[in-house]
């Protein structure tokens, strides 16, 4: 009769095994099969937990589902994700079981996911805007999309005011005198150190919204910066 130090188990003819990640001594009550593969190659690995014939399938085992976490994501930290292989996935030449399978596709998805977060981060960092929007959207994060847009857009147009109020100034203090015409009328809009940002909002004789980005650009080539 045979027991099982680990768990207690008696058995005549007691099958044991081993736990492919820490070596831990298992019996077949307490191990935990996650996965197979085939051949008498991989039972000489001796991590086999089972598989008679030249031919069968040789089963792998975990004590612990915390041992079973630890040997996956020696693998999905180093981008190897679970592949398909036909109903069933497979990760490190072993062909998983279904409880193992969701377990470290889960495990993937979640490392793919912080991945993607940290360089959506990274890209905000650098202003770029779009590039992190896209990110937040391929992993449906459609709020969080909308809301880096936003503050993009709102960058942009602080940074737009600011650039008017300077340019505006220098035309002040040099004294300049200029026309800016109108793009829907052709009207030409008088500007000088007397004009104020609120007459360049909209053109006094056709009524037209003017561009912010149209008004600075063109200012820019009239106090001549580079």
């Amino acid at each position: 009769m045979g027991k099982c130090n680990r768990c207690g188990y008696r058995r005549l003819g007691l099958v044991r095994s081993r736990c492919m990640v820490c070596g831990a001594l298992l019996c077949e009550s307490c191990q935990m099969i996650v996965g197979s593969t085939e051949g008498d190659l991989a039972r000489m690995s001796g991590r086999s937990a089972g598989g008679y014939g030249s031919f069968g399938p040789v089963y792998h085992a975990a004590c612990t589902w915390d041992c079973f976490d630890r040997w996956a994501w020696s693998f999905i930290s180093r981008e190897h994700a679970p592949k398909r292989f036909g109903p069933g996935y497979v990760l490190g030449g072993i062909r998983l079981h279904p409880a193992a399978a969701q377990r470290a596709v889960a495990m993937a998805e979640d490392h793919r996911r912080r991945q993607g977060l940290a360089h959506a981060q990274h890209l905000i960092e650098a202003e770029d805007h779009e590039g992190a929007a896209k990110i937040y959207q391929t992993l449906g994060m459609w709020k969080e999309a909308g809301e880096v847009r936003r503050s993009g857009r709102r960058q942009i147009v602080t940074q737009v005011h600011v650039n008017v109020n300077d340019l505006v100034d220098q035309v002040r203090k040099a004294g300049i005198v200029t026309d800016y015409t109108c793009p829907a009328c052709r009207g030409h809009i008088p500007i000088s150190g007397d004009t104020t940002l609120a007459k360049l909002r909209s053109c006094q004789y056709c009524g037209s919204a003017i561009q912010t980005t149209d008004l600075v650009e063109f200012l820019t080539r009239v106090v001549g910066y580079p």
